[in-house]
């Protein structure tokens, strides 16, 4: 007697399948699970991942105030340090902190510019470029301070020679009529100049006794004093060891005040394009913040 095939059947007899139809089943279903998972899974994924970037921008956004406030500091300080380039008095910037933090290291920047990509296209290259602007005030604190540093200690040298010029009014070089050696000519030139010089209101600010008390005009000093004395000499250097010593004081002065002053204009012109730059880095922020 031959036998029947096993059947097997769901809940009733009639929904009854042979054991290769529920393995059908059993597989199908299994993928359908499997992909289903997938899809869940996909979805959740890209979920965390829309809130992450949703995270870096929040984050961007509540940090960019304080960064603005501290590059709007950052340009008033370069141009008070400017203007005091012009007084012979220079400041020593203190420059933010803050600029110096590097807040974009705490954020996914993938995240971020997700988010960007996704949500703020308009505003994408504005983001790029304030990337590439992040390098630049980043490590500006650091970078400042040494170009400071560097420009102190060679004014400092400088201004170190170019203060010699107070030599040239002191009694050292004030010839009297007693010294027979000198060329009278030489002394005449010599006298009036210093009379000159510590009488005169354009070079000098002067206290109320009447006596010059510090350089109102440096410029006005070298180029119409000193630089007027080295060419009245000239005739007198071979002859006369002071002129001749006169002449030296004087030619190094000049050339300090010409370096100081080619110094100033470098750091100026170099403040000023870092100014600029800080300027449109605001402005691209200004766009940026919202």
């Amino acid at each position: 007697m031959k036998e029947k095939p096993l059947e097997y059947y769901f809940i009733f007899e009639s929904w009854s399948l042979d054991s290769h139809q529920w393995s059908m089943i059993v597989d199908g279903s299994a993928l359908i699970l499997t992909v289903l998972g997938f899809v869940i899974a996909f979805l959740l994924y890209d979920k965390q991942r829309k809130d992450k970037a949703k995270d870096a921008f929040e984050f961007f956004q509540a940090s960019l105030p304080e960064l603005k406030h501290s590059l709007g500091n950052t340009i008033d300080d370069l141009e008070e340090f400017i203007r005091s380039l012009d007084l012979d008095n220079t400041v020593n910037p203190v420059l933010s902190a803050s600029l110096n933090d590097k807040f974009l290291n705490k954020i996914n920047i993938v995240n971020l510019n997700r988010f960007y990509k996704k949500n703020r296209r308009d505003k994408l290259e504005a983001f790029k470029e304030f990337l590439v602007d992040s390098n630049f005030f980043g490590d500006y604190q650091s970078y400042f301070s040494n170009e400071i540093h560097y420009f102190r200690n060679a004014y400092q040298k400088r201004q170190e020679v170019f203060s010699e010029w107070q030599q040239l009014r002191s009694k050292k070089f004030f010839i009297e009529s007693s010294d027979k050696d000198e060329n009278m000519d030489f002394k005449k030139i010599y006298d009036n100049w210093v009379i000159e010089l510590n009488k005169d209101k354009a070079v000098f600010d002067f206290n109320a006794q009447g006596m010059p008390v510090k350089i109102k005009d440096r410029k006005e000093l070298v180029e119409n004093k000193i630089d007027s004395l080295a060419q009245d000499i000239i005739p007198f250097i071979e002859s006369s060891e002071k002129a001749n010593e006169v002449s030296m004081i004087a030619n190094r002065v000049i050339a300090a005040y010409d370096e100081i002053s080619e110094m100033r204009l470098k750091i100026r012109r170099v403040i000023g394009d870092d100014i600029a730059k800080f300027e449109n880095v605001l402005k691209n922020m200004n766009d940026l913040l919202e």
